[in-house]
């Protein structure tokens, strides 16, 4: 099975709804737990899309010469 693609527009939206759900406070414990574990997973993948990013840009950067 192909693995889905990430998206990281996609999934800062997904933390958003995730948090303005919080912010309702009208979960239960369970799935309070599980959207806060979702959001944690997100947030990490955002935050490794962004080192590999970064690392990206300054590769590009350290082969231009001016």
């Amino acid at each position: 099975m192909a693995e889905k693609k990430f998206l990281y527009n996609a999934a800062m939206q997904e933390v958003e709804q995730i948090l303005a759900s919080l912010e309702k406070n009208n979960l239960d414990v369970d799935e309070m737990s599980q959207k806060v574990k979702r959001a944690a997973e997100l947030l990490q993948a955002c935050k490794q899309k962004l080192y590999q990013v970064d690392t990206e840009i300054q590769a590009v950067f350290e082969n231009v010469k001016i």
